[in-house]
């Protein structure tokens, strides 16, 4: 069955936004960030490649892009897919793939999960030349470069190489905090220095984590009607 029909959680976050994603001005984010913007509103030259591909470590901020520019098609009014793949490796690539290239984007999130499963490699590589026929255009997300991704056929690794491909880099502890001050801007919830110091020292230190217990805690500022304090999340998370 198409994947619209898949008993899956395909759903785009609300919070995946452009908007809503840090990138210090000159650096690779901040590139990243731009040419996505520009690739939605059609300002890019097809010279420019219509594939992209974006890779990094878990938690450099991929899947956030990646819905992002679902968003940003959505409301440029494109037809979008978004597809995490390590969801959906058990399920027959044609049914989940059947009908995409109309898409005019289709996002692939975490294509290393399925790497080696011939049949999705094979599925894939013609929904690529599919894509390109149509007109459209795919964005990717992959936890190493195209050559050191494994695939066994050759022919699709030729077509994630042919992409414009981007890395993305860690995130430092500093530039965490930023984000996390950021997003508590945007949520308005007031935090002083001490108290992010205080949550970036206690709660797990991946940038998913963290961005999580920040949303924790802006429900319980929200219910005690209180600022992001120490002894606020003393009680929110029982430290």
């Amino acid at each position: 069955m198409p994947a619209q029909q898949l008993n899956l959680a395909l759903s785009l976050a609300d919070d995946t936004h452009f908007d809503n994603f840090l990138a210090a001005a000159q650096t690779s984010r901040q590139q990243v960030l731009s040419t996505l913007k520009l690739q939605c509103k059609e300002q890019l030259s097809p010279s420019a490649g219509a594939n992209i591909l974006l890779w990094g470590a878990t938690g450099s901020g991929l899947t956030h892009l990646l819905q992002a520019a679902c968003h940003d098609a959505v409301a440029c009014g494109q037809s979008i897919q978004y597809l995490p793949l390590e969801a959906m490796a058990s399920y027959p690539a044609q049914d989940v793939l059947q009908g995409l290239a109309a898409c005019q984007l289709i996002c692939l999130d975490n294509i290393q999960a399925v790497a080696g499963i011939a049949e999705w490699e094979e599925a894939l590589f013609h929904l690529f030349n599919q894509v390109m026929t149509a007109g459209g255009r795919l964005l990717i997300s992959a936890n190493a470069a195209p050559r050191a991704l494994c695939f066994q056929l050759a022919d699709l690794e030729s077509r994630l190489a042919a992409s414009t491909v981007f890395q993305l880099p860690q995130y430092s502890e500093a530039e965490k905090a930023a984000i996390v001050q950021f997003r508590a801007a945007r949520l308005g919830l007031i935090m002083s220095e001490e108290a992010l110091g205080f949550l970036m020292n206690r709660a797990p230190r991946d940038l998913h984590s963290l961005i999580d217990h920040l949303h924790r805690l802006d429900g319980f500022a929200l219910q005690y009607q209180s600022k992001a304090t120490i002894p606020l999340m003393k009680k929110a998370f029982g430290w």
